[in-house]
């Protein structure tokens, strides 16, 4: 076991609801007629957690919006918080949950129909995300977050080949990963006052046919935890999740996002269920002979830990040499939105032989929370857990930027896909960012065998 234990520190949680009025822009989805929602499923949601130690404050602040089309406006709101909180940029984490059925403004975008109420609804999300953010340090008390590590079969493969074709659908043939992180934080009472849950799954069980705004699964996953911690706010942390997704996606009914969300939920509750008290461990302690001999553990206390390090690492990544090309059998609003998506994805990586890219690396006691502003590929969270096991490892994509692109493995570029053809980054890309990270924590990669992105169906 490694030698740091539970992180004990101030620790204070908080959520506000960011829910946009109807008549705000809502079309994520290429394939959707409506511009805007017809209601709301669930409330969208600001989580924040806040953490103070003797010699550092930091601040994790969780969106219901699906990402930030444009770097500007994710900054206005990160600064906004940053302001609020009397922090740098660099100690908040401004995370987007990725749900497909709640837009993130774009300002870029305001003469769009509904656009016209982007700069509200930009208000709206900066106000509450820093008023959650000043709630949760107002709220730190004398608290303990430990990790456990639990398993969910939601999320599937979704790099699929079908008919010859390259599609976003669903590939049984190849495992997904299903590792579900879950921070517990209890008060010196040992009640629970929050939950951080770290799972990498498209939030898009609800497609282009769904009307109402929601969080996705995230929502109902969140009312569950509540049900049995009803003083515990949840922050959930969409994972490396660059080709996982449900199986059962692209619905139109809100109750298959709840039944995933409880699939979720249950998994997050059985694993603090299981997980040793907190500031304890499973140790082994002696060996009884009986009809065989049984080697007992115990739960024993271990030293807990202030130790809370941040720093920002400043990359850059090389530059693929092929232009997004779009099939010229497209309907004309289908390609309408991929340009325009792909016109934000060129902007935000800027016009330089290489695409500059920032990644955070938070050491939270004994745990390591990685977070980035794309949408990697699991392939990363596999490489970084073999390299630093047993320490907990947790990875944030669409985190603190914007223009999200995807950030396959190398493999991935030898097979057409969607997201190869989407990112602006070459191959190679995603191992540099993977390689930096593990030297900058001083260890040497240990790399999973990788799979290959498409297969037969």
């Amino acid at each position: 076991m490694s030698a740091l234990g539970d992180l004990h520190a101030l620790i204070g949680f908080a959520s506000r609801e960011i829910t946009p009025p109807l008549a705000t822009r809502w079309k994520l989805w290429g394939a959707a007629t409506a511009t805007t929602a017809a209601g709301v499923h669930r409330p969208l949601i600001a989580a924040a957690m806040a953490v103070t130690t003797d010699d550092q404050r930091i601040v994790i602040v969780s969106l219901d919006v699906c990402e930030w089309a444009d770097a500007v406006d994710e900054l206005t709101v990160r600064a906004q918080i940053a302001h609020a909180c009397q922090l740098s940029p660099d100690q908040v984490l401004l995370h987007s949950t990725h749900t497909h059925s709640g837009q993130a403004p774009c300002l870029r975008q305001a003469d769009l129909a509904g656009g016209e109420h982007f700069a509200e609804h930009l208000t709206l999300i900066s106000d509450r995300a820093a008023d959650a953010a000043q709630a949760a340090m107002a709220a730190a008390q004398p608290a303990t977050l430990s990790w456990g590590a639990g398993r969910c079969s939601l999320a599937s493969y979704r790099d699929e080949l079908r008919d010859g074709r390259a599609v976003v659908g669903y590939e049984p043939s190849v495992p997904a990963d299903d590792s579900v992180g879950v921070g517990r934080v209890t008060d010196a009472g040992g009640s629970v006052i929050g939950v951080i849950v770290s799972y990498a799954c498209h939030p898009t069980v609800l497609g282009w046919a769904n009307r109402l705004i929601s969080p996705d699964y995230v929502g109902a996953m969140r009312d569950l935890i509540a049900t049995e911690y009803p003083h515990a706010i949840t922050v959930f942390l969409q994972g490396a999740s660059g080709e996982l997704a449900p199986a059962r996606q692209y619905r139109s009914e809100p109750a298959d996002a709840d039944r995933a969300g409880r699939a979720l939920g249950h998994a997050v509750l059985a694993t603090i269920e299981l997980m040793p008290a907190p500031g304890h461990r499973l140790t082994p302690t002696t060996v009884v002979e009986s009809g065989a001999p049984l080697g007992v553990w115990d739960e024993l206390p271990v030293a807990s830990t202030s130790r809370l390090r941040t720093r920002r690492l400043d990359l850059a990544l090389p530059r693929k040499a092929e232009p997004l090309t779009l099939p010229d059998e497209l309907p004309a609003h289908v390609r309408a939105e991929r340009e325009a998506r792909a016109e934000l994805v060129r902007l935000n990586a800027g016009g330089d032989s290489e695409v500059p890219y920032s990644v955070w690396i938070w050491e939270l006691g004994n745990a390591v929370l990685i977070a980035h502003p794309g949408e990697a590929y699991s392939w990363l969270a596999h490489t970084v857990r073999a390299a630093l096991a047993p320490r907990p490892v947790i990875i944030a994509n669409l985190t603190n930027g914007g223009g999200a692109f995807y950030l396959p493995p190398r493999s991935a570029y030898a097979h057409p896909s969607y997201t190869v053809a989407q990112t602006p980054v070459g191959a190679g890309s995603l191992e540099l960012l993977s390689e930096a990270v593990l030297t900058a924590l001083g260890v040497t990669a240990s790399s999973p065998s990788l799979q290959p992105t498409i297969q037969e169906s």
